[in-house]
């Protein structure tokens, strides 16, 4: 089973993912802007496109193309001439290079009173994701469960520094992160986590001492996320003192949107406590068309919290508990499915809020 650091992707699952033509990639390989590896596929040697590899494509496409706060998009010919992307080689066959630019909000984090919504599932294929599109990513576990420690492939979280050691024992938060895959890092979690409230009460300034944190590494990343604890407790007010942008998982069930009230006037009342305007994002998980009760719950959301609701729905998919088994992502898993194409499309509502 390989973890997400060692996947490869074939050269069709890469085109997918890029959004070019798979016959666009040889063209890439000549102009340098993507290198593919060997990889022994049973008795047969196969071109693949690895982690790594994709990574340097998006940053390179970032690097030496055009710049803004959003997603840019490149013509063959623009490719091909040296008016976008790379300036010299053979032309690109026909497709358009999707181009993200730099996330709007850098530091995120995903969160609800509630548990079971599958908050941390999506906290991990998120920053996977982003990851995948060449950010410099931090992913910090702030659950003491761990889940999305687990997630990321790490098993020995309970031997490893976490954010309690950081909020409540001064160790420098830099000597908390490990790096997971290539591009991105991850602070664990354990439930020794599960002890900080009441040492956390009794420190000066405790709603700010996270997100003073998070700001002596922040210029070190493109994009921050945090995944929190199933709870109203004075460590997820802390993060969402730090945080720009707050991504609220909603199960379409009547259980879940019963509790969003409750989330949405506790964020209303941070953003009134410390003069803050916050985005929020509701994001209906778990949803399956064929039930009449998640049609209800998913057209409540709309309806109520109609700014707030994401175009992007996640439905419910066996993808994401294999991918969940395998600590891997789900386009690991099967790249054309349908939890990578909600998946896709949710990262980059989030990443660029179009």
């Amino acid at each position: 089973m390989a973890s997400f650091r060692d996947i490869c992707f074939t050269p069709a699952e890469f085109a997918n993912i890029a959004k070019v033509d798979r016959n666009a990639i040889s063209a890439l390989e000549a102009n340098g802007l993507l290198k593919t590896v060997k990889r022994k596929m049973g008795n047969v040697e196969r071109k693949m496109v690895s982690l790594e590899g994709m990574r340097d494509y998006f940053r390179a496409l970032r690097e030496t193309g055009r710049h803004g706060d959003q997603c840019e998009e490149f013509s063959n010919s623009e490719l091909a001439n040296g008016t976008g992307a790379i300036a010299a080689g053979p032309p690109v066959a026909a497709a358009t290079a999707f181009v993200p630019g730099l996330p709007k909000h850098k530091v995120q984090m995903f969160y609800n009173v509630k548990g079971g919504t599958g908050k941390s599932t999506l906290t991990a294929q998120y920053v996977m994701r982003a990851a995948m599109m060449g950010y410099r990513v931090l992913a910090i576990d702030l659950d003491g469960q761990g889940h999305l420690t687990v997630n990321l492939d790490i098993l020995d979280g309970h031997e490893r520094a976490t954010i309690y050691d950081v909020l409540i024992n001064d160790l420098p938060i830099a000597e908390a992160i490990m790096n997971v895959a290539p591009g991105l890092d991850l602070i664990p979690a354990n439930l020794g986590l599960c002890n900080i409230e009441i040492p956390l009460n009794n420190k000066t300034r405790r709603e700010y001492r996270l997100s003073e944190a998070i700001a002596t590494i922040a210029d070190q990343y493109d994009l921050i996320v945090a995944d929190t604890n199933p709870a109203a407790s004075i460590l997820n007010g802390s993060m969402l003192v730090a945080s720009e942008l707050v991504n609220v998982v909603c199960a379409t069930n009547p259980l879940s949107f019963h509790g969003m009230s409750l989330v949405m006037s506790t964020i209303e009342e941070l953003e009134r406590e410390f003069r803050r305007q916050l985005e929020v994002r509701i994001i209906p998980n778990m949803y399956d068309n064929r039930e009449v009760i998640s049609q209800e719950v998913l057209g409540e959301l709309r309806a109520q919290f109609a700014e707030n609701c994401s175009k992007s729905v996640i439905n419910r998919c066996v993808d994401l508990n294999e991918a969940t088994k395998r600590r891997t992502t789900v386009w690991d898993v099967n790249a054309k499915g349908m939890a990578a194409q909600d998946l896709s499309a949710l990262t980059e509502e989030l990443l660029f809020l179009n």
